[in-house]
């Protein structure tokens, strides 16, 4: 067997091992400069296309933000790991009020909205949409589109922009193609923690590695979002059905307390958004209404059993007989003993001989 000479084999052994480096892709095929024009304006040059954002405020309280610097982008997009898909920017903005966006001609990349509580309001080139707890809203680029907060009832949300050479097909297969740009989806805590897991990676850096751990999480997150959409075993329903649900959950639940924010959440609503069409459906705010009901089962309680009236409040939800009592007599105008007496007619009354002193 030949061996190498002494001064090669020398070289050979003392040779440090090199990092292997990715080799780019095509260096002219991704470039970007982004910068704010003023306090409320972001510019994107995107491939010499000019992108410009109108911002609302966006500071607020425990708010979260991560943005990958323009050059790390362009380089992220000559790998072939990366260059599939990368989630670029994202954040949470909790109780967002006074937050807005409106880019005219759209961003560079596509834009991932995820309610988690309160409302907004999205307009698009079709028209406007309202965004409520557990709504996803998924943006194409160079699109018009705007959004806000809702002023009374603001919403808390997740955004994160995205590219890559597989982001318009996650678009088609979640939005049919854009013809459901707005998606309702069953709360589930794995959205949340891949948003969370996305903004821990880029806090430990923007290594070519967290790179890539990012960019699996965006498809993991893509990935479930498409799974609630397969496996809803129905078409979205109407806010009237979703209101008759929570008068049944109100009928079943007569002797114990059921907070709106219960209720609202059966009906995938914001607190705010519910009792505005609670009232619309039933010409009653909802608190108003359950009481009501409990106030009838009650009635029902007095006439036709002899049950003691602090045992007829607590069977309705009531801990507090005197808080009953008044309520009772503000829905009745009579007390509950009022009641009782007047719906029993006495022996005498009823044509019957009196046997009370016999």
């Amino acid at each position: 067997m030949s061996r190498l000479p002494k001064a090669k084999r020398s070289r050979a052994t003392s040779a440090k091992p090199r990092t292997r480096v990715l080799p780019a892709q095509n260096s002219t095929a991704f470039s970007l400069e982004g910068y704010m024009a003023d306090a409320k304006t972001r510019v994107f040059n995107f491939n010499g296309r000019k992108l410009v954002s109108i911002l609302g405020r966006e500071d607020f309280p425990g708010e979260r933000i991560f943005k990958l610097p323009t050059k790390v982008v362009e380089s992220a997009a000559r790998q072939p790991l990366t260059a599939a898909l990368l989630p670029c920017r994202l954040g949470y903005f909790p109780r967002a009020k006074g937050q807005k966006v409106s880019r005219a001609n759209g961003d560079w990349a596509f834009t991932l909205l995820y309610c988690l509580d309160g409302a907004g309001t999205l307009d698009l080139s079709q028209g406007r949409h309202r965004i409520t707890r557990g709504t996803f809203a998924l943006l194409r680029p160079f699109k018009f589109h705007a959004y806000e907060a809702d002023p009374g009832d603001p919403w808390s949300y997740y955004w994160i922009h995205f590219n890559g050479t597989v982001a318009q097909q996650y678009y088609d297969v979640l939005t049919t193609g854009g013809k459901n740009t707005c998606i309702a989806v069953q709360s589930d805590l794995r959205f949340v923690e891949a948003f969370e897991k996305i903004l821990g990676v880029f806090h430990e850096g923007q290594a070519y590695k967290n790179l890539v751990q990012a960019s699996s999480v965006m498809h993991q997150l893509l990935g479930d979002l498409f799974g609630q959409i397969c496996h809803r075993s129905a078409p979205q329903e109407s806010t009237a059905t979703r209101i008759e649900r929570t008068l049944a959950m109100m009928r079943k639940n007569l002797g114990t307390h059921v907070s709106i924010h219960e209720l609202a959440a059966s009906a995938g609503m914001s607190h705010a958004y519910f009792t505005l069409q609670f009232r619309k459906h039933t010409g009653q705010g909802p608190r108003s209404f359950f009481n009501q009901l409990k106030i009838a089962k009650a009635c029902e309680y007095l006439g036709e059993t002899e049950t003691k009236v602090e045992s007829v409040a607590r069977l309705v939800g009531y801990e507090d007989p005197f808080y009953f009592c008044r309520l009772f007599k503000r829905i009745t105008h009579r007390t509950p003993t009022m009641y009782r007496q007047s719906i029993r007619k006495t022996p005498v009354e009823a044509g019957q001989p009196d046997t009370r002193h016999e």
